[in-house]
């Protein structure tokens, strides 16, 4: 260890004097340590720590524990929002402490009512409501209304009932369901349903179909209708 630090002291003096190993309240210049981005659903991560002349060892910290927690070098995302991640070292011989920060930002990456668990967007279980299957497609239960951009996210990004990838189906599709009478018994809500259908002539509109009926007709984006999810 005192190799270590006499070692440590001579590349100061040689690098330009005791005065480049920073004084009792400032470290050596830190490199850089720049913002973060991951999504609510990244799995832990070990920060990358700046350059340093000093031998300490980094200390992290985080601002926000209700965004992202830190042991040791490890960040464990918690939501969504913004956190300052500070990393921190402390005197060490001849070299004064050093502290940086960053922020991270963690975006939402779940559609409601999709929550995380396990680093995914898990769809939530709704006793009685089961999915179906026709054709070789199987069709998730349908329990909630959302605008066409969201109905598509959630579909594409969410488990539904441990499964992933699945997709809004299309106007024939959803018509052909409905009309097999297969919808019965699954407890699904029941009415207008968005299809991947864009509408004929028209932009920012595409076609639902109605769950009980089978009648189609178009919807504006914006508008909301139920969501259901086929693959």
């Amino acid at each position: 260890m005192r190799r270590i630090v006499g070692a440590a002291v001579l590349a100061c003096v040689l690098g330009g004097g005791l005065a480049a190993c920073g004084g009792a309240d400032e470290g050596p210049a830190l490199g850089a340590f720049p913002a973060i981005s991951k999504k609510e659903t990244d799995a832990p991560f070990v920060i990358t720590a700046p350059s340093s002349r000093s031998p300490a060892a980094f200390v992290y910290t985080s601002s926000n524990p209700a965004v992202a927690t830190v042991d040791g070098a490890t960040v464990t995302i918690k939501g969504v929002g913004d956190t300052v991640i500070s990393a921190a070292q402390p005197s060490y011989e001849s070299y004064g402490p050093t502290h940086t920060s960053a922020t991270l930002t963690v975006s939402a990456t779940c559609v409601s009512p999709a929550t995380v668990a396990h680093y995914a967007c898990i769809a939530p279980v709704s006793p009685g409501a089961t999915a179906t299957t026709l054709g070789g497609l199987i069709w998730a239960r349908v329990l909630h209304t959302d605008t066409y951009a969201h109905a598509t996210d959630f579909c594409a990004g969410t488990e539904i009932d441990s499964v992933a990838n699945w997709r809004l189906p299309t106007q024939a599709e959803l018509a052909l369901l409905v009309a097999s009478g297969a919808i019965a018994g699954h407890n699904w809500q029941l009415g207008t349903a968005w299809t991947s259908t864009a509408a004929s002539g028209t932009s920012g509109t595409h076609v639902v179909v109605d769950l009980e009926t089978g009648a189609a007709a178009n919807r504006a984006d914006t508008e909301v209708a139920y969501v259901s999810c086929v693959r």
